[in-house]
């Protein structure tokens, strides 16, 4: 059967409210990466659709969340600190993801600055979500103590970020998980607004999707 590229913007229906994702996938497509922004801080908007648009063009499928929030509910500054609420309505948008056609059968992947990581622990922790792999980027790590059998954990660090370094190696020390691995951005301190450092980030997570059977070999330790 030939398969075409599909590409829409979804509405999930999540409790009692809708969010919105943009979902790209190419026809070659195995994985897919659902992009997380934080409601807290619009600045990664721009440097996630480039992020987005290099995946996609490269065969890795998309879903872009702007946001596990609808406007009227950013506005209480709990909400936005509700990571209950957060990981929940990530965990019910997943398992929605297994309905879509041409979705069903891809795996699927969180990928999400380090700063909101914890909402990405527990929904990857929900046995129904079924998420191969989460993608951390940055410093900023906050306490999880947790177990994922199944799913493999890429942190993403600024060669140059030597506290991100201490903290979140102790963070991650304590998840159990089958492969956890980090990757260093040659020469860039944690934020990596330097477009060019942005480009190497996208350019080792198409790598850790393209080969997956090569990613404890491919990727250090901490």
């Amino acid at each position: 059967m030939v398969r075409y590229d599909i590409q829409t913007t979804l509405d999930f229906q999540v409790n009692r409210v809708q969010l919105k994702g943009e979902l790209f996938i190419p026809s070659q497509a195995v994985f897919l990466a659902v992009l997380v922004l934080d409601e807290k801080d619009d600045k990664f908007t721009d440097r996630f659709s480039k992020m987005r648009n290099f995946l996609n063009e490269r065969g890795v499928a998309t879903l872009f969340l702007k946001g596990l929030l609808t406007q009227e509910e950013r506005e209480i500054h709990a909400n936005r600190s509700d990571v209950n609420l957060l990981s929940d309505r990530l965990s019910e948008i997943t398992k929605q993801i297994r309905n879509i056609e041409g979705a069903s059968s891809l795996k699927i992947s969180y990928i999400g600055s380090s700063s909101i990581a914890s909402r990405m622990f527990r929904a990857a922790g929900n046995a129904d979500t079924q998420v191969e792999s989460l993608i951390l980027i940055g410093n900023g790590l906050q306490e999880y103590s947790g177990k994922f059998l199944n799913t493999s954990v890429l942190n993403i660090l600024g060669e140059l970020d030597f506290t991100g370094r201490i903290v979140n190696r102790s963070v991650l020390s304590k998840i159990e998980t089958s492969i956890k691995k980090v990757y260093f951005v040659p020469g860039s301190p944690s934020h990596f607004e330097d477009s060019s450092k942005w480009f190497l980030v996208s350019e080792a997570i198409q790598k850790w999707y393209l080969f997956p059977e090569k990613r404890s070999r491919e990727f250090s330790e901490f």
